[in-house]
């Protein structure tokens, strides 16, 4: 009976070190802290500042590195959601980086966006698969926040996204980019048109909960998202003018912003 107390009190006590392993494997975090130091350091005026962060890229290094052993399923959806699109936006740097300066826009790399892979949430990822993630846990707000690199995208918001601060960050970034006239939105009294970014011709479906192709045609379903979004004086023009919708040109042109 000694002997299996003995036994007993001994596992007990390494129980814990023999679980601690597999216990940080599972709780894996994604090192947001040093994401937010490349962006605070090197993101400049919407866009990045692409020649200083190959030359100083410690911080987006070791952000990357952490992201194959993230499970975000094991996240809170806020959570999780910051984690896809800080990956979304950390990957579509590292493959400009890869690239840079010869670069112009990621619209000349073959597979930019459906063939390129990096290692994410255990698995090789590309970056159509990773906005996919994202776009599934149904907010679309994540058009704001995802950056493709390019000149029209929305701007890299110098600072990660956080699950506890997600909600502020969004709201922010959307009312930004509708305040935007050469990325967001423009009205235009002279022919009642308002003029959207082709973001939201892409993504119809996600404003409005539907077929992409039959929001696409029943416009007025998008334009009543961005009512519901715009600043108050850009939703009370929109509201009491009701224009035609057509689409902005999409400029993809990098995003390369020196300081």
């Amino acid at each position: 009976m000694i002997r299996i107390s003995a036994v007993a009190t001994a596992f007990a006590v390494l129980l814990p070190v023999l679980a601690a392993p597999a216990a940080r494997a599972a709780g894996a975090t994604p090192a947001t802290g040093a994401w937010d130091s490349a962006l605070e350091a090197h993101g400049h005026a919407g866009g990045m500042d692409y020649a200083a962060l190959a030359a100083d890229r410690g911080e987006l290094d070791a952000f990357l590195r952490s992201l194959s052993a993230v499970r975000p399923a094991e996240m809170s959806k806020q959570e999780a959601l910051a984690f896809w699109i800080n990956a979304y936006n950390a990957v579509v740097v590292q493959h400009v980086l890869e690239r840079y300066p010869k670069i112009t826009s990621v619209k000349a790399v073959n597979g930019f966006f459906d063939t390129l892979t990096y290692p994410v949430a255990g698995q090789k990822m590309t970056l159509d698969a990773i906005e996919s993630k994202g776009r599934e846990l149904g907010d679309p707000r994540i058009h704001f926040a995802v950056v493709c690199a390019s000149t029209s995208c929305p701007d890299l918001r110098p600072e990660a996204y956080t699950g506890s601060e997600l909600d502020a960050q969004l709201d922010d970034q959307v009312r930004s980019f509708l305040e935007n006239e050469s990325k967001g939105l423009r009205y235009e009294a002279k022919g009642n048109t308002v003029w959207l970014s082709s973001i939201f011709k892409w993504y119809a479906g996600d404003f409005t909960g539907g077929s992409t192709v039959i929001a696409f045609f029943a416009r007025g379903a998008v334009l009543d998202w961005v009512i519901a979004h715009a600043p108050g004086r850009i939703a009370a023009t929109l509201k009491a003018e009701d224009p035609s919708v057509s689409y902005l040109d999409y400029d993809w042109s990098l995003n390369d912003r020196p300081k």
